[in-house]
């Protein structure tokens, strides 16, 4: 394949491209290297000032993974790298049964970098991992596990249905109506509390996709067992999710059902026994609005609660103001504190959080989008209580944060 490539080298046209394609390799690495280097030093990444793509940064950082395409290639059609830098401030002051507790951090919530290929007329091979490593307050780089690694194969149309798509390998295995949306493009600092109580762990298992009748179709059926490092083993229990999406009333309709057999705890399922979510997202007026209900078993009890969640932009396609309220109820004790950084700085304090049954956040920010979703600025202030039997926490966090992704 490669020794194709270079025999086509002596035609104009390719010449022209393959330097295009060592430019855009080059670049790549420099971004990854200035983004290494900015968060280093403690601060968010700051796009360099030197002319890229004839000065517009902004196509650099949406085309700049897009290395090769060749759809009359009958071996490789098309290979991408792609990567995302999550970086975060919060200060937090708060007080748990009665003890205060307050402080600041920053951390390095996500630094991945990966590849796909299409391949075959049909394949695709895709990889990332992580490379964040120390956590709050102590931001350091490194390999620290796999993401996602996988192989899918497009079958196109068939037996009635479109594009139709079967996989294998390590998946995120999407469940709830924040959790469809990538991390790339979420509009709070953080997802939700009971987003985060029944969003499966990345998993090893079999994905198939399809659309019929303007439904489009997600089927897994996946280990619980875990493993950072590699695939899951089979050994364990089985989970098995089935998602639909769709239009109706206005708007787009997301429905969810999960389901474990023989999870013990510790796995992907974290404690779950099953849930179902569904969300519905439309337009009102200059206002987009999501909302999601969830309703599950985790650690033996019911949980079940809301999200309600209003945006619309103060600049077109600029500044944007967002609004959260999240509402979550357990039978019992399941629920700990949503926030990140309430936890974290409490840790650091050595003051207890226990767990309660009545949890209400609510959440105010805004985002600045200087090149989309592939680089934002995000600021918010979030307000937080967590009762349960001997449970009073009550906590308010600054955020601020910036995201990158291409």
């Amino acid at each position: 394949m490669i020794r194709t490539s270079f025999e086509a080298t002596e035609c104009g046209d390719t010449v022209t491209y393959k330097t295009h394609m060592n430019t855009k390799i080059i670049i790549t690495a420099g971004l990854a290297v200035s983004t290494l280097s900015a968060l280093a030093d403690g601060g968010a990444v700051i796009p360099t000032s030197e002319p890229i793509n004839n000065g517009n940064w902004c196509d650099t950082l949406e085309d700049l993974g897009k290395v090769y395409k060749d759809k009359s290639n009958p071996y490789i059609q098309e290979v991408k790298f792609f990567g995302r830098a999550h970086y975060q401030w919060g200060y937090t002051d708060g007080e748990s049964n009665g003890v205060d507790f307050d402080g600041n951090g920053d951390e390095l919530r996500r630094f991945r970098f990966g590849t796909s290929v299409k391949l075959l007329n049909g394949f695709k091979l895709a990889g990332r991992a992580n490379f964040e490593k120390g956590g709050f307050r102590n931001t350091t780089f490194g390999y620290s596990s796999f993401d996602e690694l996988y192989l899918n194969y497009d079958f196109g149309d068939l037996a009635g249905f479109e594009d139709v798509t079967i996989g294998y390998g390590r998946y995120k295995m999407a469940f709830g109506g924040e959790e469809h949306t990538s991390s790339k493009k979420i509009k709070t600092v953080e997802r939700s509390n009971i987003n985060n109580t029944f969003a499966p762990r990345r998993a090893t298992g079999a994905v198939f996709e399809a659309s019929r009748g303007g439904v489009d179709y997600v089927a897994s059926v996946f280990t619980t067992d875990r493993d950072r490092e590699t695939f899951g083993s089979w050994n364990g229990g089985v989970g098995y999710l089935l998602s639909a999406e769709f239009e109706a009333f206005g708007g787009d309709v997301t429905a969810d059902a999960l389901f474990y057999d023989g999870a013990v705890g510790n796995d992907v399922s974290r404690r779950a026994k099953w849930a179902a979510s569904l969300s519905y997202e439309t337009e009102i007026g200059n206002w987009e609005l999501f909302t999601n209900a969830t309703y599950g078993e985790t650690g033996g009890e019911d949980v079940y609660g809301i999200v309600i969640m209003p945006s619309t932009y103060l600049i077109e396609d600029k500044l944007e103001a967002v609004f959260r309220y999240q509402y979550a109820n357990s039978t019992g004790n399941n629920l700990s504190v949503s926030s990140r950084n309430v936890d974290n700085v409490a840790n650091d304090e050595g003051v207890a959080l226990g767990n309660g049954d009545l949890n209400h956040t609510l959440y105010a920010g805004l985002n600045y989008y200087l090149c989309g979703n592939n680089a934002k600025v995000m600021v918010g202030a979030e307000y937080e209580t967590l009762n349960g039997v001997a449970t009073d926490i009550e906590a308010t966090t600054l955020w601020a944060a910036f995201r990158m992704y291409f």
